[in-house]
Order: C-alpha cells, then sequence, then structure tokens
C-alpha cells in the first residue's frame, strides 16, 4: 500500500525532527516517525498511509470501536444517559439528574471529551464530523436536538441507521451541506484523522451560523505518556492518527479558519494504571513493568496540562 511524504498543515514546511520512530511493514524501510515541525512545532505522522491505502488500515477484523455501535449494557448505558444530563440540563431532565447533578456533573466533565449544553433548549442543530456510529447524537437527538453525522465508514452509517441517527458517507467537502445551518459542531476524536484539518475546518466555518460552538477533542501532542511511552502511547493509533497538536498550535489553526477559543484549551489524564502496569509486565519483567510505572506517575505529578487528550470549545466568528 503506497505512503506519501507530508507538509505541515500550519507552517507549509516539511523541515522537522523524528520525535518518535514506529516500526510499520508497509513504510518505507520499514519506519515511519512522530515528526515535529522546526517551524511551528506541530507533530505530524511522516510518512503516512496515501488516501487511497485508508480504507485498509481501518476496522480490520470488525473491532474498531466507532464503527461496532452501542455495546454496553442497558445498565451502563443508563449510567451514561444520566452522566451527561447532569452536565447537558436537557429541557426533560430527570428528578435524579437534577438531585446528583453537584456530584456527577464535574465527573461527566472529566470523563466526556464532549459535553454539549443543552440548557433547556431544544431543537439545536448538531452536526458531527467523524462521527463514527454516532453514539453522542444518539443522545442528543434523544434530548430534543437535529443531529447529522458525517463518517467515511458505511458500516458506521448502518449502525448509526439502526439507531435512528442519519450518518452521511464522504468528506465533508464533498457533501455540499447547507451555509450556516448549523448550531452545534463537534470533532471528537476525528481532526488528528484526516489528510489536511485545513479543509475540514474551513468547511466547519461556512456550514456553522455566527456565533455557534465547534468542540474538538484530538490526541495531545505534548502528552506526558508520549514521551515516556513513544510508540506504545495508546493514542499514537498507528497509522490512523495524522496530527499531534499541543493547545499553541491547534488554537493558531482555530483562529485561521475563524473560531475563536472560549478558554485555553484542557488536557485530560485518565490514567488506567493497572491496565497499564499489566501490559507492561506482558511485553516484560516485573522489575521493568514498576519502574515505568513510576517514571510516569513521577512525569504525570509534576506536569501541567500535559494529559492524553486536548481539548478546547470555540466560538464561529
Amino acid at each position: 500500500m503506497p505512503w506519501i511524504d507530508t507538509v505541515c498543515a500550519l507552517c507549509g514546511t516539511t523541515a522537522g525532527i523524528a520525535v518518535v520512530d514506529v516500526p510499520h511493514p508497509d513504510a518505507p524501510g520499514g519506519v515511519s516517525h512522530v515528526w515535529q515541525c522546526r517551524e511551528c512545532g506541530l507533530r505530524r505522522l511522516q510518512p503516512r498511509p496515501a488516501p487511497e491505502a485508508l480504507a485498509g488500515y481501518y476496522n480490520q477484523g470488525g473491532w474498531y470501536n466507532a464503527y461496532v455501535g452501542r455495546t454496553r449494557s442497558p445498565a451502563r448505558q443508563r449510567l451514561w444517559d444520566l452522566m451527561r444530563d447532569t452536565f447537558s440540563r436537557p429541557a426533560d431532565a430527570s428528578w435524579k439528574s437534577r438531585l446528583l447533578r453537584p456530584f456527577l456533573a464535574p465527573f461527566a466533565r472529566y470523563q466526556f471529551d464532549i459535553n454539549v449544553p443543552l440548557d433547556g433548549r431544544r431543537g439545536l442543530r448538531v452536526l458531527e464530523v467523524g462521527s463514527g456510529f454516532g453514539d453522542v447524537l444518539i443522545y442528543l437527538k434523544s434530548r430534543g436536538c437535529e443531529v447529522l453525522g458525517t463518517d467515511l465508514e458505511p458500516d458506521a452509517a448502518e449502525a448509526g441507521r439502526q439507531q435512528g441517527v442519519e450518518i452521511r458517507i464522504g468528506n465533508l467537502v464533498d457533501l455540499k451541506l447547507p451555509s450556516e445551518s448549523f448550531d452545534v459542531g463537534l470533532m471528537c476524536h476525528s481532526l488528528e484523522h484526516v489528510p489536511d484539518p485545513n479543509v475540514e475546518l474551513a468547511e466547519l466555518h461556512r456550514v456553522l451560523r455566527p456565533g455557534a460552538q465547534l468542540q474538538i477533542a484530538v490526541p495531545n501532542g505534548e502528552a506526558v505518556r508520549l514521551a515516556v511511552d513513544g510508540r506504545y502511547w495508546l493514542h499514537l493509533s498507528h497509522p490512523l492518527h495524522f496530527w499531534y497538536f499541543d493547545g499553541a498550535n491547534l488554537v493558531k489553526l482555530l483562529r485561521r479558519h475563524g473560531f475563536e477559543p472560549d478558554r485555553s484549551p484542557a488536557t485530560v489524564l485518565r490514567p488506567d494504571v493497572f491496565g497499564m502496569w499489566r501490559f507492561d509486565l506482558a511485553r516484560g519483567s516485573l522489575a521493568r513493568a514498576t519502574r515505568r510505572l513510576l517514571q510516569v506517575s513521577r512525569a504525570t505529578l509534576i506536569s501541567r496540562r500535559r494529559g492524553d487528550s486536548l481539548r478546547v470549545v470555540a466560538t464561529r466568528r
């Protein structure tokens, strides 16, 4: 499958330095790199699969969670909806969500990378780009929103259709959606997948109305675990992730396309300490696994804003 060299999405240059080497049998020479731009610091995958090769790397064996549909038990799904209600405050919020709001809303803010504030409003028009089967859209539709998702994978569209949500297949720019027709735009861990984030953000600016909210969540290019884990970092997701933004270059990119962040980007680290330790133990000795656990814990304690996920909420100018 063909792989291609790329340029920085922010400054258009090729100069940079490899900060992580990632072996892959299809890459030229058997290895690709997390490449840091010398001009602006934006990290990207270099080289990466060409557009015609991408489909071969997605959903191999049917495992890709964005495509398989909801798999939570009924009890877990009720808890998931309740947590979202405590933050979003839908018009028909239950007495239980109102009662638990002071306790669960902060946890929802921590746990979910995307939280859409409804504050009693109905009829909000919500567009999610790279929606997969539309997990968040299913919730928002059940709370009175008009929703639409986009994705490249027919399996995702079918899984969404089975839940009553429309997922259109194709790149956002090719779908020719009406201008200024949405109140909220979402990209939950999808901006890092697109070949050129400039194209996606420019089209989002066109289809969102002035004053609309855009929420974006991406892997954090300055994450502690990227520095410590290297090619084993969970969010590297090689070779599906093309871009590794930090807060500064994500804000610069958003402002270039007419979006103003409401506040500084935030990061969150959700440490699965036991899971990480077990994974390391399976790949090496007890001493090595414990040593790396202490290394990650120490780096996390002394770092600032270096969690795995980077989140920003912006307003369309």
